[in-house]
């Protein structure tokens, strides 16, 4: 039963712990909430956030019948909005299934996205992905997904242990909806046109565009996944909007309904179906029509400006995020930002490039916002991202970093400081700071001291990218509230706003010239961002520039050198112009179409429109109607289940329907992650069961928030039988045997604290588990076989208690990966696991007379256990190469137990090259090293409903052993060598799909006697594993 105990409630769990996943790493009791309640909706806010609930509260029911009718869909219960802003982080999320979306009040600030009112934009999106999602639902809202799971296990040769090691896992979901990420993302986007809360703006014009004139769009499969870059993901979003208002403008505005509910019909099992059913031709067709049309289209409308650019040379072209390129005070460096070869956006640094030289050096990391110098030119200004306060929020605050002494200070604490600009005398700093969704223009002291809030914007303002004058008398900044930017500039003395330029327009990036004079700028009139010079004395403007892509976030030095960020089919690029000379006034221009949609008097069907658009385009979030609160009470989300079937092959005498085990899933949480349920059950014909039950507590405790703690409290359960067979006689010197059915039976209750400690990726835990293991003979009739007089009788059965454990656990878990898209498939970076365990238990009973009595007398082992884990994932040289090491130890302290409690280091989690139980003991010592190494990166293939993405494989070698006495001096360690493929996938566009095989050979051959004096030899032999998982890691 220990092989039970070790993995096999890991293995339940596994599958689906994504179901009890929904929870944030960080949770804030400290937060005191409330709720709106609406005809249609909840809206839970905390303090903090009264004005982001209350607009939500009203667009949420402006928006419910424009958008449930379009799906002739309502949800089947109110809908419950959770606002969050404790981060400085902008978002918003769709739980489908629960009838739930989650806004972060912060407005999204994004370089691939133009500027639109944030919350209308948001609460829009995620409502439409409730309901056209619920109208492509195949089993409807509780039923998510189905499962089929596979285990297979070793052919164990040790007759004292019940049954081998897992050597097969697989649990394969077959998804309850089947929609691509460009559908799902491009249907919310485009939602209502005629409402124009999102609309095709120039900053998702550009993307499409580059990627169609340079013939790099994602292909037709690649479009239908996530799991990219940061430009790659924004690019099936992107792609899927023009796609879905490609496919409604030419099919009809009725085409998306139609799509959807095709794809719940069981048949369908693809997109390329469900549009062919609605459209007449198969997807891909109608996907090569729009590509031809966008090329063709995108070449015809930029012929002109193709044969008369204007721009700069690229000197910084790695990495697809390279930002806010900023000139020195002496003209002679230019710092900028860069995600080089990351492949998010948030993993930025900071770089300077000397403009003499053509040199860089990469001077900080962990930087993206824009950066501003000093004076002096020894010291710059940024905004970085930190969780170091009291409930792990990620807040952005003002640091400086000296140059040359390498030296970072920090100026400002949980102030959510982002975007600095230092003023020309070095003495004050302005920044972009706020909270409930409305950004506000800061000042301070360059030592951190003296902060003034120098505009009162209150009703979802939002402020970008302050700039100094040379005089430093005023403040340019970008400015929006619904549609695009406009330019204002702030008056230092006063406090005053004048706004410059204030168009219909996407006006934004402001900087004076070093004179003051005049004012360079990015500007979208012609359709396409270019840069334009505004003379303060004379009120013209000329163009600078005449790109394909974009220009943006000008910067120009003393000497009139020009740098910006460009737009290109391979992302942002920091541009350099030697001397600036203005575009002619009649130079050939892009030919902009029309972004938002006409007005639409009629309704699809001809009849006249039911809502008024002009109304509710026309917008004012600044009225809002008194609404009433009330303290939060919990509303649970229904419960969800995930019915699986398993195919679970353990006992070797199982035939047929008696290896099926089906069970199921089922999950419900509290909307605001206060709690949650997550339990499973599982039964076979022989009555064989898998059972548990987690209870997830994530409030305040008391006591430990007293003390500025806010652990997770967990309450499990978990109870399985297995039967087998044994024989056996009724008296030790009887000939007679008797084939038996034995039944064991393990429950096991565990409490558990979990807390961060020290730092975001170290988590600790405090557990203490009570377990209970029993062995069972049910009453059987027996006869005597020799005595043909005899009468049959029953012979009782009986119930025994064998294992009464009690253990106290201290786990500390270290991980600290470096995010990329192959991440899982092929990590870089650290993990370290560390436990130490009290284990003080009843085991192994033997009967004795005491007084004339039979009684059970227990041994009562009482130790001190503790085991490491230590992996590092190191990147080598070349393409995406890595070298990983690993080692394990443990021990059990003091005099040698039982091998009930030994440590074992074979099988699919360790030592591959031999059983999971040939190599046991009280004291453990390997290390592991494998060399992984892509086979296939790019692979783009879909087969039905599985798109398979990359293939890796590794080589490796262990060593190790474990023993019971003695010290790891002398001890002859097991060897083995091994190979392993990894291919990661998709399976309905949405679920992971990891794929492994494992082939690992035993270099040593060893011996090893059993309980019954048997001998069984382990080593020299092939030993083989397969999975089909969520992930490829067990750690």
């Amino acid at each position: 039963m220990t092989v039970i105990r070790v993995f096999v409630f890991s293995l339940l769990l596994a599958p689906c712990s994504s179901l009890f996943a929904q929870f944030d790493d960080f949770y804030h009791p400290e937060l005191e909430w409330k709720t709106i309640e609406t005809k249609h909706f909840f809206v839970h806010y905390h303090n903090g956030t009264e004005r982001t609930a209350n607009v939500i509260a009203k667009v949420a029911e402006e928006i419910y019948e424009p958008i449930t009718s379009l799906y002739h869909h309502e949800p089947d219960q109110k809908v419950s909005f959770v606002i969050k802003d404790f981060d400085d982080y902008s978002n918003g999320a769709a739980y489908f299934y629960d009838n739930k979306i989650e806004i972060w009040a912060t407005s999204l600030d994004y370089d691939l996205r133009g500027s639109h009112n944030w919350l209308r934009n948001v609460i829009t999106h995620e409502f439409t992905h409730i309901i056209q999602i619920q109208t492509a639902m195949k089993f409807g809202r509780k039923v998510p997904a189905f499962y089929f799971q596979w285990l297979g296990y070793e052919e164990e040769r040790r007759n004292d242990v019940l049954y081998g090691f897992p050597n097969v896992i697989v649990s394969y979901p077959v998804s309850g909806f089947i929609i691509p990420s460009w559908f799902a993302e491009g249907v919310a986007q485009y939602n209502r046109p005629e409402l124009s809360y999102d609309y095709w703006d120039a900053h998702r014009d550009m993307i499409l565009r580059m990627y169609a004139l340079d013939s790099n769009m994602l292909s037709w499969n690649e479009m239908s996944v996530f799991g990219k870059t940061s430009l790659g993901n924004e690019s099936s979003y992107n792609a899927g909007f023009n796609f879905v208002k490609y496919i409604s403008e030419k099919y009809g505005h009725d085409v998306v309904e139609k799509i959807s509910r095709s794809l719940s019909k069981f048949s369908t099992l693809t997109i390329d179906k469900a549009i062919e059913n609605a459209t007449g031709k198969n997807g891909e067709e109608v996907y090569n029509e729009w590509k031809q049309s966008l090329q063709h289209t995108y070449k015809e409308r930029t012929e002109s400006i193709r044969q008369n650019r204007v721009e700069g040379k690229i000197i910084a072209d790695v990495g697809f995020g390279n930002f806010y390129p900023t000139f020195s005070p002496n003209g002679k460096q230019l710092a900028y930002i860069s995600n080089k070869e990351a492949d998010y956006f948030g993993l930025s640094s900071l770089y300077v490039w000397d403009v003499e030289t053509k040199e860089e050096k990469q001077v900080t990391s962990g930087v993206r916002s824009n950066i501003s110098w000093f004076p002096d030119g020894k010291k710059i200004a940024y905004a970085k991202t930190s969780s170091d306060n009291p409930h792990w929020s990620k807040q952005h605050d003002i640091y400086v970093f000296d140059i040359t002494t390498e030296d970072e200070t920090r100026l400002t604490n949980g102030h959510r400081a982002n975007t600095p600009a230092v003023s020309p005398d070095g003495n004050t700093i302005a920044y972009v700071a706020g909270g409930d969704g409305t950004q506000n223009l800061f000042t301070l002291q360059s030592d951190g001291k003296n902060v003034k809030r120098r505009t009162n914007f209150t009703n979802g303002e939002q402020v970008y990218n302050p700039k100094w004058s040379s005089d430093g008398k005023k403040i340019l900044f970008d400015y929006s509230i619904k549609d695009g930017r406009d330019v204002a500039e702030l008056n230092i003395e006063n406090d005053s706003v004048e706004f410059l330029f204030n168009s219909s327009f996407d006006e934004r990036n402001a900087v004076f010239s070093p004179d003051g004079k005049k004012i360079i700028y990015s500007c979208d009139k012609t359709g396409i961002f270019n840069l334009y010079e505004y003379n303060r004395e004379t009120k013209t403007t000329a163009q600078l520039t005449n790109v394909l892509g974009g220009a943006f976030m000008p910067s120009v030095n003393a000497t009139g050198q020009l740098a910006y960020a460009t737009y290109t089919s391979s992302g942002y690029k920091i541009a350099f112009l030697d001397s600036v000379k203005t575009v002619e006034q009649d130079a050939p221009t892009y030919v902009r179409e029309e972004p938002i949609p006409q007005l639409l008097s009629l309704g699809t069907n001809g009849t006249p429109s039911k809502f008024d658009w002009e109304k509710l385009r026309s917008y004012d979030d600044t009225q809002l109607p008194e609404r009433k609160s009330r303290s939060y009470k919990n509303i649970f989300t229904s419960m969800t289940f995930y019915p699986f079937f398993r195919f679970d092959n353990y006992n070797e005498k199982a035939k047929g329907i008696s290896l099926i085990k089906p069970g199921i899933y089922f999950v419900s949480n509290d909307v605001l992650d206060k709690y949650g349920l997550f339990g499973g059950a599982a039964l076979n014909t022989r009555m064989e069961r898998d059972l548990f039950f987690i209870f997830e507590y994530r409030d305040k405790i008391p006591l430990f928030f007293q003390l500025g703690m806010d652990p997770i409290l967990s309450l499990e359960a978990y109870n399985i039988s297995r039967t087998t067979e044994f024989t056996a006689t009724l008296r030790p010197d009887d000939p007679i045997l008797l084939d038996l059915d034995v039944s064991f039976d393990l429950i096991e209750f565990d409490v558990a604290l979990k807390q961060k400690l020290f730092a975001e990726n170290l988590d600790f835990e405090i557990r203490y588990t009570h377990s209970r293991y029993t062995s069972a003979i049910e009453s059987f009739p027996f006869k005597d076989p020799d005595d043909p007089d005899a009468i049959s009788f029953i012979v009782p059965g009986s119930r025994e208690g064998y294992y009464f454990g009690n253990i106290l656990s201290l786990r500390w878990n270290y991980k600290a990966i470096a995010p990329s898209r192959i991440s899982e498939i092929n990590p870089k970076g650290r993990k370290i696991f560390l436990q130490y365990d009290y284990e003080f238990s009843k085991f192994n009973p033997e009967y004795v007379i005491e007084k004339g009595e039979l009684v059970r007398v227990f041994e009562e082992p009482k130790f001190h256990r503790i085991e490491l884990k230590w992996n590092e994932y190191t990147k080598l040289p070349g393409w995406k190469h890595t070298f990983a090491t690993s080692i394990r130890a443990g021990t059990i302290f003091g005099p040698a137990q039982d091998n009930f409690f030994d440590f074992y280091l074979g099988g699919l989690v360790g030592m591959k090259g031999y059983p999971y139980y040939a190599i046991g003991g009280n004291k453990i010592a390997a290390m592991n090293a494998s060399y992984r190494f892509p086979i296939w990166e790019n692979m783009d293939i879909r087969i039905a409903h599985l798109y398979f993405d990359k293939l890796y494989g590794s080589l490796f070698f262990d060593a190790g052993n474990a023993w019971t006495g003695g010290t790891l001096k002398g001890q002859k360690f097991k060897r083995d060598v091994g190979a392993e493929l990894r291919l990661d996938a998709f399976s309905w566009y949405a679920f992971p799909t990891r794929i492994f095989f494992n082939a690992a050979y035993g270099l040593d051959k060893f011996q090893r006697t059993t309980s019954n004096n048997k001998t069984v030899t382990y080593g020299k032999e092939w030993r083989f594993y397969f999975g089909v998982l969520f992930g490829f890691e067990f750690d």
